[in-house]
């Protein structure tokens, strides 16, 4: 196979950029793999077609590291270094005149560098600039997040007895001391073995199902959901793991574990200032990116047919088969 040293035709899908020039042909590009691309230089070592150069080794050498440098100093470790370099394109060469640049793999490794590198210079390029106006707005929206009281997670089994009704209470108090006996038999951090007894026992339908786990709620929130007497008992609750006694509240009789407990959060807009400045810039980008992709959908005429689609088979049930080749590239996110 005659293989031009000068441009390697790889057929790539490479549609243009929004407002970039036009398309390439039936989507072929050609890529120069010279290190000669521009005419020029001191030649330190030749082959066929190709050199490297003195201008390109200086500069390879300043991008390296001072101690890697050093590496490189002894002519014969430079010498090894520039054959080093020749023979990957020696072999760069002959990997395309056997036709490999034709490869599924080599295509789609090629469609997926041309795509991270599209995507690194969109997101470089975007306007990002954040004002101190639009921090103060984010924090605002978002106190919630730097601004909390200490919270702490409970389960619980409830047993539904009012108070007022004196006969269903000590019913409920007879079962209520022996699944207590029995939570005290449990390991103080066996959750799992005490949101059983609240799966089976527990009388809300809201958390029994969840094991009695509350998640994490304020003392203000405990107080006003279950009632004083529960916000009280969990006060006084330590370490993670200890168990209440039975607690009586005005809609029944509560048995409650102490699961974890959260700090109070007081964050000022300036403790968080570069935070949230970073974090628009993302949400900044990302929007940026986005509509580049719908202008690019637009220009470029994308379309699904979903009839068409939907009658691809997909049997889920079915072995799977040796890949063909290489999976297809998919846009990742931002």
């Amino acid at each position: 196979m005659s293989v031009s040293p000068r441009l390697l035709a790889l057929a790539l899908l490479a549609p243009a950029a929004c407002g970039r020039g036009p398309a390439p042909t039936e989507g072929r590009v050609e890529l120069d793999l010279r290190h000669t691309r521009q005419a020029g230089g001191q030649a330190v070592a030749r082959w066929s077609g190709d050199a490297v150069t003195a201008e390109e080794l200086t500069r390879r050498f300043e991008e390296m590291s001072p101690a890697l440098r050093e590496r490189y100093l002894a002519p014969q470790a430079r010498r090894e270094y520039v054959e080093s370099m020749a023979r990957f394109d020696l072999l760069v060469r002959d990997a395309v005149a056997r036709g490999l640049h034709e490869d599924p793999e080599v295509l789609e490794a090629t469609k997926r560098a041309l795509v991270n590198r599209l995507m690194r210079a969109q997101l470089e390029e975007a306007p990002a600039t954040v004002t101190d106006a639009e921090v103060a707005e984010a924090y605002a929206a978002r106190r919630d997040d730097f601004v909390r009281p200490e919270a702490v997670r409970v389960s619980h089994v409830f047993l539904a007895a009012p108070r007022s009704d004196a006969a269903r209470v000590a019913a409920a108090r007879q079962r209520a001391e022996g699944l207590l006996a029995r939570a005290k038999a449990l390991p103080a951090g066996d959750f799992a073995a005490f949101g059983q007894l609240a799966r089976e026992h527990s009388e809300e339908p809201r958390t029994a199902p969840l094991d009695g786990d509350l998640r994490f709620l304020s003392e203000d929130a405990l107080a006003t959901t279950y009632g004083p007497e529960v916000a009280a008992a969990v006060r006084a609750l330590t370490p993670e793991g200890a168990l209440s006694g039975v607690v009586q509240t005005e809609a029944g009789l509560h048995l409650l574990k102490l699961r974890a407990r959260r700090p109070a959060l007081n964050l000022s807009l300036d403790d968080v200032r570069e935070e949230l400045r970073v974090r628009l810039e993302g949400e900044k980008r990302s929007r940026a990116w986005a509509g580049y992709l719908a202008r690019l959908e637009k220009q470029l005429s994308l379309s699904v047919d979903p009839d068409a689609l939907a009658r691809v088979p997909l049997d889920v049930g079915a072995p799977m088969r040796k890949p063909s080749g290489p999976l297809p590239g998919t846009v990742p996110a931002p």
